[in-house]
């Protein structure tokens, strides 16, 4: 059984062909193809995608994939606070919106009075990401644009050119709108009201696992067979955890990429007891809940940071790859280059470093951003832990994830035993078991999960580490507690 998966990143597309050996009960990649998104940033605070050059680059992926390998099955995995205008033909009337653009910002503000009662209802706060606030945004600067239109996110405006109609998982849908409700599960009347739009402007919602057969028309321009399924899928991150998870509800699963998460799976909907609203509670699949967070500034720092610093990528592998350096003699660094989705953390602050010193290296800045970038997670952790979510491991999946030293650190700051699937990757994972449930059934997935768990490298904490990481967190969060306050001040001013 070949499955194509299609994986729709913030900056690439990515689709595999992944052979499925249902007796063998195993698993092999036999091809895989990707290609890079136009960002287009015309002006500052602006980021979007083109939803034809999507089409276009997704289509002609399948179509070289399909010439060379049979496809039984495609599963879609996209990623989250995507914003595209449509008309009732499905044709774009914008661009893509994606988590980078800030345009939305200042209207975040609108909400703010019925902030808490939108987060007790959708588990998501008041952060500009979210398809809520870009809904205010365009209501005040192009107002035309929401009449009679649809507002889709990057899963629906995929399957309206697949299947004919626009539909997302609960999990997209719950994760990029801050509209839907996560205890009722359907889009919920309060942010209907906040948006002043009507529900059918947005798409049909369905669980992850929901299946139709891709439109024939579709089929025969990519090459597929008549009737080939498409599996909807989950969002990037909640696809990850699926995966990396396995199903267990002790495990807490961090992906380090462009961006970063840390969640875990509940039985559920948790959400932050302060009024900080530290996580989010995105509802996943089957009754499932992931509480945790993400934060936007995790390997694009470290991409920006090479670039200034006029280094190649290659170094990465020569700094993080080796064992973690002691803590307090690297900077303590707010890596916050794009503004956070982190409520608590003021819009208007950005990357600083401190502690630097005639003796500090590029190596020692280098680790000073990753251990920032792992302690803004840190933060998410200690928020769960008061709201009595808490897990016995964690397991790491993203493109940071394949510096030994890097894990080290991590198992260390957060003190928990750290694991890292070997021979597949990370992102492919929770496709493929999603796929194996669909089309095999829950007993063959549960086979699979066996083989991909003895495939687990696993690091442990070290003692040392963990009171050396104690002390720089703390450091940490004293600096970041005046760097807001610093901020906040100056926006006064």
């Amino acid at each position: 059984m070949n499955i194509a998966t299609i994986d729709l990143g913030t900056t690439n597309i990515k689709i595999s062909i992944v052979s499925i050996d249902e007796k063998e009960l195993s698993i092999q990649i036999l091809d895989s193809i990707s290609r890079k998104l136009s960002a287009y940033t015309p002006a500052p605070k602006v980021h979007e995608h083109n939803p034809h050059e999507i089409r276009k680059s997704v289509s002609e992926l399948l179509q070289y994939l399909s010439h060379k390998h049979r496809i039984d099955a495609v599963v879609l995995s996209t990623y989250l606070f995507a914003t595209v205008i449509v008309d009732r033909t499905l044709k774009p009337l914008t661009n893509i919106v994606t988590w980078l653009d800030e345009r939305a910002c200042r209207y975040v503000k609108l909400i703010e009075d019925r902030a808490s009662e939108l987060y007790q209802r959708t588990g998501c706060p008041p952060i500009h990401i979210y398809t809520l606030s870009k809904i205010l945004w365009l209501k005040h600067e192009k107002p035309e644009l929401l009449h009679n239109n649809l507002i889709l996110d990057s899963k629906s405006l995929l399957t309206g050119w697949l299947l004919g109609y626009p539909v997302t998982d609960l999990s997209t849908a719950s994760g990029t709108y801050q509209m839907l409700n996560i205890a009722k599960l359907n889009w919920d009347p309060l942010a209907l009201e906040i948006a002043g739009i009507d529900e059918n402007q947005l798409p049909e919602l369905r669980e992850a696992y929901f299946t139709d057969t891709i439109n024939g028309e579709v089929s025969r321009e990519i090459g597929l067979e008549p009737r080939t399924p498409l599996i909807l899928g989950l969002f990037d991150g909640g696809s990850m955890v699926y995966g990396l998870s396995r199903g267990r509800r002790d495990t807490a699963v961090v992906n380090l990429g462009t961006s970063a998460m840390l969640r875990t799976v509940i039985d559920r909907p948790v959400i932050d007891a302060s009024p900080n609203m530290v996580f989010q509670t995105y509802y996943m699949m089957d009754k499932l809940w992931l509480s945790g967070g993400a934060i936007n500034n995790a390997g694009i720092v470290v991409e920006y940071l090479l670039k200034l610093l006029n280094l190649d990528f290659s170094v990465l592998r020569d700094v993080l790859g080796l064992d973690p350096p002691d803590p307090g003699q690297t900077p303590i660094t707010i890596p916050l280059l794009y503004p956070e989705r982190l409520p608590r953390l003021p819009q208007g602050t950005r990357l600083s470093i401190y502690r630097i010193t005639s003796s500090t290296t590029y190596e020692h800045i280098l680790w000073g951003v990753v251990d920032g970038i792992l302690m803004l997670l840190k933060l998410i952790d200690e928020s769960l832990h008061i709201n009595g979510v808490g897990y016995r491991e964690m397991m790491v999946g993203g493109g940071l994830s394949q510096y030994m030293g890097i894990l080290k650190a991590m198992s260390s700051l957060f003190n928990k035993r750290l694991g890292v699937v070997r021979g597949v990757e990370a992102s492919h994972l929770g496709q493929i078991l999603l796929s194996l449930r669909v089309l095999g059934g829950s007993e063959l997935e549960r086979s699979f999960i066996t083989v991909i768990e003895s495939s687990i490298e696993y690091f442990e904490p070290s003692r040392t580490l963990y009171d050396l990481y104690s002390k720089k967190f703390t450091e940490f969060k004293n600096i970041l507690t005046l760097h807001m306050q610093l901020y906040t001040d100056l926006q006064l001013q």
